[in-house]
């Protein structure tokens, strides 16, 4: 029964990483590059990847679009603070 917890824990810390770094980036990305941007740092798997853009993107914390085969994930901009008020 503790297996489960352990899973979702992992799939929970692989999500926040995954929203930590595209909020970061703040520009699309496949899943793909995703993965090879954060597989050395912090070593998670591609299929770990797939699955928590899925999961972020039906929590609605991020974005997703279909382009063919090929879906892109972006942050939502909507959570961004805009600075239309400020003068160049």
């Amino acid at each position: 029964m503790s297996g489960g917890g352990k899973k979702r824990d992992a799939s929970d810390e692989c999500a926040a990483i995954l929203l930590r770094y595209l909020q970061e980036q703040n520009r699309p990305h496949s899943a793909q590059d995703v993965f090879s941007n954060l597989q050395k740092q912090h070593g998670l798997g591609k299929t770990a990847v797939v699955k928590a853009l899925e999961q972020l993107s039906q929590q609605g914390k991020i974005n997703e679009k279909v382009y063919g085969k090929q879906k892109i994930y972006f942050p939502d901009q909507n959570r961004f603070v805009c600075c239309q008020s400020c003068d160049p």
